[in-house]
Order: structure tokens, then sequence, then C-alpha cells
């Protein structure tokens, strides 16, 4: 399911391209995020990461010898306000097996598509259209194409 706005009160999972787009103040999709993590900060949205997001995120960073910055990056999305760190555990790995199985999802996705589902996510903003397989799945994906084009 589609939807071109995120309502107050959603829950949403944000995958590892939303906090890029925010870090990186990405010309277009860096203003929708933020919005999204002020959202989330002050408690309108709910947010869920899955902890694969550090293992993509931190990659740089380590490559880079900033070993400090990538523990101050965890320790910020660990602790941030109204967002909840979902663990890769074996029912979430599972569970991931299942959605790539069935969807053709590559893992990462797959991971962030079970988080979702695992922790009663509502959607995912993602700019991956290979999300919208998951129709059947009852999660709304959000793409950051349609929000940053939205009025």
């Amino acid at each position: 399911m589609t939807a071109p706005a995120i309502e107050d009160g959603r829950t949403v999972l944000l995958d590892t391209m939303a906090l890029i787009y925010f870090l990186k103040g990405h010309e277009r999709y860096g203003p929708v995020s933020e919005g999204i993590l002020r959202r989330i900060e002050c408690g309108r949205l709910k947010g869920v990461v899955s902890s694969l997001v550090f293992a993509e995120l931190l990659v740089p960073l380590y490559r880079e010898g900033k070993d400090k910055t990538a523990a101050g990056l965890i320790s910020q999305l660990s602790s941030f306000a109204n967002l909840a760190v979902h663990d890769l555990d074996a029912e979430t790995a599972a569970m991931a097996a299942r959605l790539r199985a069935e969807y053709g999802l590559r893992t990462p996705e797959a991971i962030h598509a079970a988080s979702a589902l695992l922790t009663g996510a509502d959607g995912i903003l993602t700019n991956d259209r290979q999300l919208r397989r998951l129709d059947d799945e009852r999660l709304t994906v959000w793409l950051f194409d349609d929000l940053a084009a939205a009025p």
C-alpha cells in the first residue's frame, strides 16, 4: 500500500537510506527525512529502525577511521526519543527469509520489512520501490520520491 503522506500517530520503520539522506543533507530527500525525524522526536510519530542500520550506516565511518564518530552515532540513534531499535534475532531472520522467498526481496530489505512487521509498524519509509511488493503484508510503503513531490 502506498500513501502520499504519513499521518500523525503512525509507527514508521526507517530504512537505512532515511538516515543517510538526513546525515548527508541530501538536496531533495534530506528535508523530508529531517521532517520525519523531528516528528518522531516530538512524539507525533513513533519510529523504529532495525539494528541492521548500524551495520549499513557505519561502514564509511569505520573505513575513514572515524571510530569515535561511529560510537557517537550509535549512541545518538540508540537514545533518540520515540525511536526503537529492533534487534536482528532468530525470529526476525526467519521472517526475513520468508519475505525473501515469497517476494524476491534482497536480504537487507527483507530484514527491514521483517522488523517492521514484528514491531507492529504501520509501514516503511524508504525509496526502494521493490518493497511495494509487500502489499499482502499490510505494510504501507512511503517512498521519499512521493513525499518529496507532495505539496
